[in-house]
């Protein structure tokens, strides 16, 4: 086996998931609704948090936006 350069090694990878530490659960990170708080989205389009509750890529966002609808979620709804 012959080793490789992998180019660009300095770069800092972005998006969902790119680091643990600077998620935050309130903030919507992605998307149409992305640097807005669940709670202001839930004024403003609460049938979208529905849908989010109920997709894979809200499972991280399930708890927060059953605080700001004012619900539990059970997990019959997703």
């Amino acid at each position: 086996m012959a080793e490789f350069h992998v180019e660009g090694g300095n770069r800092v990878p972005v998006g969902p998931g790119a680091s643990e530490s600077s998620f935050n659960p309130k903030v919507i990170d992605f998307g149409h609704y992305a640097g807005r708080s669940i709670a202001e989205i839930a004024d403003v389009d609460p049938d979208y948090l529905h849908w989010l509750a109920r997709h894979p890529s809200g499972i991280r966002y399930r708890a927060e936006i059953s605080r700001a609808l004012g619900f539990v979620l059970r997990s019959s709804e997703y």
